[in-house]
């Protein structure tokens, strides 16, 4: 730099005004693009931080991999304690008819059908089961439907319609079951 200035022919008093103007620019320059970044190393320390910790912790779950796979090979094997079996399937309307007496709907029809999962599950089946009830107060569906989901039950209530007797007193309906059961053997996906 010196080589430079000497080129310029500069009488002392100048130089050192060249090199005051030029340490001034030079900080000038520091405040205006540098110095407004310093805080940015702060956030990535932070977002380094929450890197690690989301890599460490996915490890970790990557490390049980053989628990899941063995889990897996066990629940597949066994057919499961909570749910019946395809063969099951039709004792349905078994379950639900002393629920429903027990709870006092006077039940006009049934009508089983055996459907399939509407999610395309290689695993589970399900049965759908479709009742009329008439003379029903409210507090005996309301008990009935509450029966329904005791325990280790896999009924669900996908439709129901309720409309009151034409003495307005009772109800009547409709009501649409399903269960859900693990199939005997995996349908292979395609």
């Amino acid at each position: 730099m010196n080589s430079f200035i000497d080129k310029l022919n500069l009488r002392p008093a100048e130089r050192r005004l060249l090199v005051g103007v030029g340490v001034v620019l030079f900080i000038i320059l520091n405040m205006w693009l540098i110095w407004p970044h310093f805080k940015d190393w702060k956030k990535l320390r932070g977002e380094i931080a929450v890197a690690e910790s989301t890599l460490a912790t996915f490890k970790a779950e990557i490390a049980k991999l053989p628990g899941y796979q063995t889990l897996e090979k066990k629940l597949k094997g066994d057919g499961g304690a909570a749910l019946a079996t395809a063969e099951m399937a039709l004792a349905l309307m078994k379950v639900v008819q002393p629920k429903a007496s027990v709870a006092g709907i006077q039940v006009v029809s049934w009508d089983p059908r055996k459907g399939r999962s509407e999610r395309g599950s290689e695993y589970f089946e399900e049965q759908t089961l479709r009742i009329s009830f008439k003379a029903t107060s409210d507090d005996q569906l309301l008990k009935f439907l509450v029966s329904l989901g005791e325990g280790d039950s896999t009924i669900r209530i996908r439709d129901l319609n309720i409309r009151p007797e034409p003495t307005r007193f009772k109800l009547m309906g409709d009501v649409t079951m399903i269960a859900s059961y693990q199939r005997a053997e995996p349908v292979a996906k395609r």
